[in-house]
């Protein structure tokens, strides 16, 4: 069984319980504009380039079989004739240019996953996420098995938009679901990230019901999703339906802007972090709702 994955971070400290390696695979279902991994969307390699650390000395161009480079001065890749050879990549003398995700097996995976687990003492583990881990779920299911085998702690970050059989056949091999509910009206969650949300809930609910450990995450996204009613709704469905659940509000994060340069496309959301005031009064909306255990930051 083989996977695609883009990214292994190595002591993260806020992808579940204690010190982890993070393991990301390519591939969502959902186009949240926000996205802070826009190179996990996609389950396909694809292009990445870095305009800071790009010479314009035309090499990429010159080496691209595809003609799909153009020097304005700087590269502007046509990514409807990018076939993601890599020859730009060899041919950069910067390493301006490089190649997004990698097909690996779920022994591989493991292997990378374990190489530090001499770190996580009793809390730490290793965590999937992405793109979004349900949306190559075989994959996901045999390295968290092999690392659950490997007596390591496992979670996995996900918007739960995926069939329940794959909810249920993830259960016995992960100890953590941290659970992203991004929007709770239906018709916004159709317009905005263009999935109906019935499944996800569906499927929360599946985990409360089955005893899960599960944690519930909104990012705070200026525009979208960091408004009174809609966080006055989640809370109100957490407070009646998992009231025994944590749930946690993150803090817009703006650092992904670079990612959307390295491939051709413009960050839609404006704004900046919100201030430690903004912060408390979205607290107190949770609060107010009827939510008792709210992890702050």
């Amino acid at each position: 069984m083989t996977g695609v994955i883009f990214d292994c971070k190595r002591f993260a400290v806020h992808d579940g319980e204690g010190l982890r390696t993070t393991l990301f695979l390519k591939g969502c279902p959902l186009r949240c504009p926000w996205c802070q991994n826009p190179e996990g969307l996609r389950r396909e390699v694809q292009l990445w380039h870095r305009q800071s650390q790009c010479l314009q000395c035309g090499c990429c161009a010159q080496a691209c079989k595809k003609d799909s480079i153009s020097m304005q001065p700087c590269p502007v890749i046509d990514r409807t004739r990018c076939d993601a050879c890599g020859a730009c990549v060899t041919a950069c003398p910067a390493a301006a240019m490089e190649l997004c995700g990698k097909e690996i097996s779920a022994e591989q995976a493991a292997a990378l996953l374990l190489r530090d687990r001499v770190f996580f003492g009793s809390q730490g583990g290793v965590t999937l996420s992405g793109g979004e881990a349900l949306a190559q779920p075989e994959f996901a299911c045999e390295v968290l098995a092999l690392c659950k085998k490997a007596g390591v702690d496992t979670a996995i970050e996900t918007s739960l938009y995926a069939p329940e059989e794959t909810v249920r056949r993830l259960m016995p091999v992960t100890d953590h679901f941290l659970i992203d509910i991004k929007l709770f009206d239906p018709v916004r969650h159709r317009a905005v990230l263009g999935v109906d949300n019935a499944p996800i809930l569906r499927n929360f609910e599946l985990l409360c019901d089955s005893g899960a450990d599960a944690l519930v995450r909104t990012q705070l996204i200026p525009g979208y999703t960091a408004d009174a009613a809609n966080l006055h709704a989640i809370a109100c469905y957490l407070a009646a339906r998992a009231p025994g659940v944590c749930y946690e509000l993150l803090n817009f994060n703006p650092l992904c802007r670079s990612k959307y340069q390295s491939l051709s496309r413009a960050y839609p959301v404006g704004g900046s972090a919100f201030s430690a005031q903004e912060m408390d009064r979205f607290y107190s909306i949770v609060q107010r709702a009827g939510v008792n255990h709210i992890i702050k930051e």
